[in-house]
């Protein structure tokens, strides 16, 4: 073979392969049809998301009263403002979106979010998760759409729940401590419920709340049952308590202020501690050293303690499926971009409003930065 045979070799190996490339290249390009709705379905899309996102960030701002639409509007809106975008088609000519991916394909977590908020139409609900793509039981409409959650935070929670004393039960703590661990969870908590804890379940758990509070930032311990104040402490008291003397009150109680001293100590930036703990207990009034409610209480530094009554005052069990304050504070907590003492300033006015002044709400806060359970 002489020196040029390579040369011609190679050479029409690069012809070949540019003509095979551009008979391919012309049988897989899109035409001009198929371009243009490319960029119509495109622009639906994205016009779409704008609208869900509009609708996310109204329910922000008013979660009590915000009612979205439904998609099928939504759609119809956005290719309407489709037409607007795209100047270059006759204004004759009729948008639609006809791409294979569901429309919200550009937005997918927004628009699982945008659908669980509650809907003015609740009944197309299964179609509109068939029109999103989403599979029915992907998301529950039944739970509330929550804001983001600072996910920089690690945050874990103690919620107790005491119903079941044998003197004087109560309706509804453990109401109480059902709906407020299912708050928490959507705020980012980790959460370790006890319901109806003896006294051996009550120092176990806040011993293993304890144990694990220094791997996180954020520590909250809710308590929903009785409490007394004797002889200037507060105690929770245990539902097989058997309070038969004052000196009972301190052996078969807990003493807050050994969880509060705890917290302190550890390295978590923020806590938290809530007392729906001062329902009355006529067994109480007839030790003399006992008071009606709780008393006051400082909290350590970088600590906030909530109460449900005022020092000496006497909370409500409530009627309804939860007591009065904690009924008011997850209304007024579910609402993002609130600091924790607006939403509990905002749950004192509800409590007072809903029950005629007779019980007020009060808080004590040492925390050295903002806190908020959603944004």
């Amino acid at each position: 073979m002489s020196e040029k045979g390579p040369i011609i070799l190679l050479s029409t190996a690069v012809v070949v392969g540019i003509a095979v490339g551009a008979f391919y290249w012309n049988a897989i390009k899109p035409t001009k049809e198929q371009s243009e709705q490319l960029l119509i379905s495109s622009t639906i899309r994205g016009e779409v998301c704008k609208k869900i996102q509009s609708e996310v960030d109204q329910y922000k701002q008013s979660p009590d009263t915000f009612k979205r639409g439904t998609l099928r509007n939504i759609k119809n809106e956005a290719t309407q403002n489709a037409k607007i975008e795209l100047p270059q088609f006759p204004a004759e000519r009729q948008i639609l979106y006809l791409d294979r991916k569901p429309i919200i394909s550009n937005c997918e977590s927004l628009a699982q979010g945008w659908v669980k908020i509650p809907s003015t139409f609740p009944e197309f609900y299964e179609a509109e998760l068939q029109e999103m793509g989403l599979a029915v039981g992907q998301t529950n409409p039944s739970q509330p759409m929550m804001a983001n959650t600072d996910t920089a935070q690690k945050r874990i929670a103690l919620v107790i729940g005491n119903s079941s004393y044998a003197s004087r039960p109560l309706k509804n703590p453990v109401n109480d401590a059902d709906d407020m661990t299912a708050f928490l969870k959507s705020a980012g908590f980790k959460v370790m419920e006890v319901k109806n804890a003896d006294i051996f379940q009550l120092r176990s758990s806040i011993k293993n709340f304890e144990d694990n509070l220094p791997a996180y930032d954020v520590g909250l311990i809710y308590y929903s049952g009785h409490g007394i104040e004797f002889k200037g402490s507060n105690y929770l008291i245990p539902v097989d308590a058997q309070l038969k003397n004052e000196q009972d009150i301190p052996r078969q109680g807990y003493d807050i202020s050994n969880i509060l001293n705890k917290m302190s100590k550890t390295n978590q930036k923020t806590s938290i501690f809530i007392l729906d703990a001062c329902r009355n207990n006529p067994v109480f009034s007839q030790y003399r050293s006992a008071a009606d409610g709780l008393t006051q209480m400082a909290a350590p530094s970088g600590a906030i303690i909530a109460f449900s009554a005022a020092p000496g005052q006497v909370a409500s069990d409530g009627n309804g499926r939860n007591s009065p304050y904690t009924a008011a504070l997850l209304s007024k907590a579910k609402v993002p971009n609130k600091k924790i003492e607006d939403i509990l300033k905002e749950t004192s006015q509800k409590v007072s409003d809903d029950t005629g002044g007779r019980q007020i709400p009060w808080y004590n806060s040492s925390l050295v930065g903002d806190f908020y359970f959603s944004k």
